[in-house]
C-alpha cells in the first residue's frame, strides 16, 4: 500500500508531464482526438484542464478494470497452489510494473505500467483470503481490521512520500523517477518478507483445477458476480450474500468518484501543489488509524451492520462539503467524514459477507467480494469524471451524495446476518 499510495497526488503533474512536447506520443493523441471528437458531439466547449480530469479518471477505472479480471481468478488459484505462491507471483509482476513506471518517458509506456499494475494487485485479495484463513467467522472483523490499518498507513505515508519525492526532483529528471524507485525497493523487500510467510491454506481445503476451469465464467462475468454463482452455499444463504454484494458495490461506485477526482478537485478549485496533496491524504490516514485500530477492529461482529450503516451516512455530508467547499477548511470538514467511511464500510461490510459462508473456499469468497469492489472502482473514475468534466465539481459531487442514500436505505432494510448466528 506504501508503494501503490505514492502515485495517488501526483496524477495532475504525471498528466501535465506527458502533455509536453518530447514525451507525448501517439496514444497520447489520439487520446485527445478521441476526447475532442466527443466533446464536439455534445457541444461541449474543450478545455485542456478538465480534460487531464477525464484522462485520469480513465487512467483510474482502466486500472481498476484489469483488477476486476484478475483478483476472482488469483484468489481461486490460491486456493489449489497456495497464499504464498499466489501473492509471490502477483509481488514479482507488480516490481515489473514499477520498473516500467520509472522508465516511461512517454504516455504510452506509462499506460503499460499501469496495466501490469493492475493486474498483479491480487496480492490485496489474497491478503483477504489469507485473514479467512487465520480467523474464525467471529474474529474475522479483527483480521479485517489489520488489512484497513495496512490500508490506513499506506495512505497516511505513500502519498506524502511520494509528494516530497517528485518536489525535490531535479529540472531534467521525470517528477515521478524517485517515487517509481521507492516503490520498487519496497516490493523488493515485500518479496523477502514472503520468505517469513507461513503457508495458511489447509492442503484439505483444496480446489482441483477442473474446478478452477468450471467456475471461470462465474468468477469474471459480472451477473454470476453478483448473483455469487460460484459460492458452494445454501440458495438462502447465497440471498444474504448477493445484498450485501449490491450494497458494497453501489457504496464503492459512488466513493471510489469522491476518492479519485480529488485531486483534480483540490488542483483546480485551489491550485494544491504535490506536496499540498499530499496533506490531504496525511489527514485522512491518521483519522482513519485509530478508527480502525481502536473501534472497528474491537467492534463485535453482532455489531459490524451498524458500523457499516454509520460510514455510509458519514459518506453523504462528506460529499456535499467537498461539493461546496470553497475554503481548504471546509474541504478539511468534508475530508473527516469522508475518513470516517473509508475506515469503517469496506471493512464491515466484507466482515458480514464471510460470516453467513460455510468454511471453505475462503479463496473464492474474497474473490468474488474483491472484484466486485474493482468493478464499482472501474466503473466509478470514469463516470465520475465524466460528469466532473460536463457538469463542474459541485454539482457532480451533489448528485453523489443524493444517490449514496440508496445503499444506505438498502442496508438499513437488510437483516442482521449475525442474528441467525447469535440465537
Amino acid at each position: 500500500m506504501l508503494a501503490f499510495t505514492s502515485i495517488l497526488p501526483l496524477f495532475p503533474t504525471i498528466l501535465n508531464y506527458y502533455s509536453k512536447e518530447g514525451h507525448r506520443d501517439w496514444l497520447y493523441d489520439i487520446s485527445v482526438k478521441g476526447l475532442q471528437s466527443f466533446q464536439e458531439a455534445i457541444g461541449v466547449p474543450h478545455s485542456e484542464r478538465y480534460d487531464k480530469v477525464f484522462f485520469g479518471g480513465f487512467l483510474g477505472s482502466l486500472f481498476s478494470a484489469l483488477q476486476f479480471i484478475s483478483s476472482p481468478t488469483l484468489g481461486s488459484l490460491s486456493d489449489i497452489y497456495g497464499r504464498r505462491a499466489i501473492i509471490s507471483l502477483c509481488c514479482i509482476v507488480t516490481f515489473i510494473s514499477y520498473v516500467n513506471w520509472l522508465k516511461a518517458d512517454t504516455f504510452a509506456y506509462f499506460v503499460l505500467a499501469r496495466i501490469l499494475g493492475g493486474l498483479s494487485k491480487g496480492n490485496i485479495n489474497v491478503a483477504t483470503a489469507i485473514v479467512s484463513d487465520v480467523y474464525t467467522p467471529e474474529d474475522h472483523p479483527k483480521g479485517m481490521a489489520l488489512i484497513g490499518i495496512s490500508y490506513s498507513l499506506g495512505f497516511l505515508i505513500g502519498p506524502m512520500i511520494g509528494a516530497y519525492f517528485s518536489t525535490i526532483a531535479s529540472s531534467t529528471d521525470s517528477p515521478f523517477a524517485a517515487p517509481a524507485i521507492f516503490s520498487i525497493v519496497l516490493t523488493v523487500i515485500e518479496f523477502a518478507f514472503l520468505f517469513f510467510l507461513p503457508e495458511t491454506l489447509d492442503l484439505k481445503e483444496q480446489k482441483s483445477l477442473d474446478d478452477i476451469k468450471k467456475t471461470r465464467k462465474e468468477l469474471i462475468t459480472p451477473k454470476d458476480l453478483f448473483q455469487f454463482t460460484a459460492v458452494n452455499a445454501p440458495q438462502d444463504k447465497k440471498k444474504e450474500m448477493q445484498k450485501i454484494g449490491w450494497i458494497y458495490f453501489l457504496f464503492l461506485f459512488l466513493y471510489s468518484g469522491l476518492e479519485f477526482t480529488l485531486p483534480f478537485l483540490t488542483h483546480l478549485r485551489f491550485d494544491f501543489d504535490n506536496m499540498q496533496q499530499g496533506k490531504l491524504y496525511l489527514f485522512t490516514g491518521l483519522l482513519m488509524l485509530p478508527i480502525q485500530g481502536k473501534y472497528v477492529r474491537k467492534t463485535p461482529i453482532e455489531k459490524q451492520k451498524a458500523v457499516a450503516e454509520f460510514g455510509i451516512a458519514c459518506i453523504i455530508p462528506a460529499y456535499l462539503l467537498v461539493a461546496v467547499a470553497q475554503t481548504p477548511l471546509v474541504l478539511y470538514a468534508g475530508l473527516f467524514f469522508y475518513a470516517i467511511a473509508s475506515a469503517t464500510v469496506v471493512t464491515s461490510l466484507t466482515s458480514l459477507v464471510h460470516v453467513i459462508y460455510p468454511q471453505n473456499e475462503k479463496g473464492v469468497l474474497a474473490g468474488i467480494f474483491r472484484s466486485l469492489g474493482c468493478l464499482a472502482r472501474a466503473l466509478g473514475p470514469v463516470i465520475s469524471s465524466t460528469f466532473f468534466w460536463l457538469l463542474g465539481a459541485t454539482s457532480c459531487y451533489i448528485m453523489g451524495a443524493l444517490l449514496l442514500i440508496f445503499p444506505l436505505i438498502l442496508l438499513k432494510r437488510l437483516e442482521n446476518p449475525t442474528a441467525k448466528k447469535t440465537v
